[in-house]
């Protein structure tokens, strides 16, 4: 089974993902997570062996260019 679950937001948006993601994986699913492209992001979710599909702008650089 292939799962894609998909995202777009901070940290506390991602990070449940990356926990379903796991237990996903545990159970035999072949998963991918769809988030914004952020290095920290990227490198949580290489730690748990999940890969990340990057999609849109970084969530950090939208949130620091606004006035």
């Amino acid at each position: 089974m292939r799962v894609l679950l998909s995202t777009y937001g901070s940290r506390g948006d991602v990070e449940p993902l990356v926990g379903l993601a796991v237990q996903l994986r545990a159970l035999g699913a072949e998963v991918r997570v769809c988030a914004p492209p952020d290095e920290d992001f990227a490198e949580r979710l290489a730690g748990v062996g999940v890969p990340l599909v990057p999609v849109g702008q970084s969530a950090r650089a939208l949130t620091t260019a606004a006035p």
